[in-house]
């Protein structure tokens, strides 16, 4: 049985101090089946740069940059459309998930079909 693709959606803006360790936090989940989403919303700082960087160790990773300054809402729904998944994982860019995060999430969704969130 195959596991179904989560796209998990990062918004970022001035975060080089936490990004990776963020996205790594993805990337080391026990849940394998994922794609990751950044979307870099005109960082003044190194983020674009600490993005590309890891995008090119891990093809899970897909850098997407904003021309102009779209804030928070404006780039989660330009994120949402360029997920593929089944399901959709949010996620800031200064936060850290635990390795079993992804695994329980769709656990829970696979079994639950009455339930559209988590």
């Amino acid at each position: 049985m195959s596991q179904p693709l989560v796209s998990v959606l990062i918004p970022c803006y001035n975060v080089e101090r936490y990004v990776e360790e963020s996205i790594n936090s993805i990337l080391n989940q026990t849940y394998r089946n994922l794609e990751v989403i950044a979307i870099n919303d005109c960082s003044t700082d190194r983020t674009g740069d600490l993005l590309q960087a890891m995008a090119e160790k891990d093809s899970r990773i897909s850098v997407f940059t904003n021309e102009k300054n779209l804030k928070l809402i404006q780039t989660l729904n330009k994120g949402i459309l360029l997920c593929k998944g089944d399901y959709i994982a949010r996620m800031d860019a200064d936060d850290i998930s635990l390795p079993t995060r992804i695994e329980k999430e769709v656990a829970f969704l696979e079994k639950h079909t009455d339930h559209d969130i988590v």
